[in-house]
């Protein structure tokens, strides 16, 4: 039985609503570069130079994982905050960033590339560079890649966050932030990545940086 117009909407319609989720571009983002493996789409022109020096640093800090490939080439959206953060972020609102599983997309938050910045509107660990934005990103990539799309399921979030800041080299909460948060008996989102990040480390100094036996239980 051939489909019926009101299918065929149906169907266009949910096509409409789906389509920013695999494919960032459609909302119109007016400027776009290719740095490499890269491809940086942005909602202001984008400052070649500085760009292409963030990207190198976040792919230096990338190739240091024994998970990372030959190409960790990403498709790669800066967004100003705005309509396009909130259309794409859903209940992600809070985060500096977020990948797209299904290909890997990653999109930003609000963006400044000249400081080579991103923010997520947090009062206390509210910004983050921009280079080890990305490399946490790409770093949840490589995970699955490894160790396959259940791991963020089965591992816990200390682990799955704190690698990935770990391969950043750097987490939202300073030393001194945390010292506070603890001193005043408070809590924090960021909490469990700062700390993830420091048993992430002190497990694979004391193992010899193998990757596989840190996941190992997971």
């Amino acid at each position: 039985m051939s489909p019926s117009w009101r299918q065929i909407l149906i169907g266009l319609a949910a096509l409409v609503a789906t389509s920013p989720f695999v494919a960032p571009e459609v909302l119109a983002f007016p400027y776009h570069e290719d740095f490499g493996s890269d491809r940086v789409w942005s909602e202001v022109p984008i400052p070649r130079d500085v760009m292409a020096s963030i990207l190198h640093d976040a792919n230096a800090r990338v190739a240091r994982s024994p998970l990372a490939a030959r190409n960790e080439g990403r498709r790669i959206f800066l967004t100003d905050g705005g309509w396009r953060w909130r259309v794409l972020a859903l209940n992600n609102h809070g985060s500096f960033a977020l990948t797209r599983a299904a290909r890997e997309d990653l999109i930003f938050n609000r963006s400044d590339v000249l400081a080579g910045t991103v923010e997520n509107g947090s009062e206390l660990g509210g910004f983050r560079t921009m280079a080890g934005v990305v490399a946490h990103e790409k770093c949840h990539g490589m995970e699955r890649r490894h160790f396959g799309l259940t791991v963020v399921v089965t591992a816990p979030t200390w682990l799955l966050e704190g690698y990935c800041d770990y391969v950043a080299q750097e987490s939202s909460l300073s030393d001194a932030d945390v010292a506070r948060l603890k001193a005043e008996g408070k809590s924090h989102p960021a909490l469990a990545y700062y700390e993830g990040r420091r048993r992430v480390a002190a497990i694979l100094a004391a193992n010899g940086g193998n990757v596989d036996a840190l996941f190992a239980d997971y």
